[in-house]
């Protein structure tokens, strides 16, 4: 019995001005989603990963490294 590989991705969550949400991965360009609620975004955020990784490996493509840093950045204007 083979296992699924699992990967991690960072995942930018951000509320919508006119409700909602919207979701990007940085590690797959145009990688991006929207939804009504955090919860159905995440969903969809993990549905289209899930997309691109089936796209990449049937193209033979590197799947992008799943290393990655979140740093938060505190600004004075």
């Amino acid at each position: 019995m083979s296992k699924d590989k699992t990967y991690r991705f960072a995942v930018i969550v951000e509320p919508c001005e006119e409700g909602g949400y919207f979701a990007q991965c940085p590690a797959f360009q145009g990688c991006h989603v929207e939804g009504d609620t955090y919860e159905e975004t995440i969903s969809e955020m993990r549905k289209t990963i899930n997309a691109f990784i089936e796209d990449y490996l049937k193209n033979g493509e590197k799947i992008p490294d799943e290393e990655f840093t979140i740093t938060s950045l505190k600004v004075a204007v």
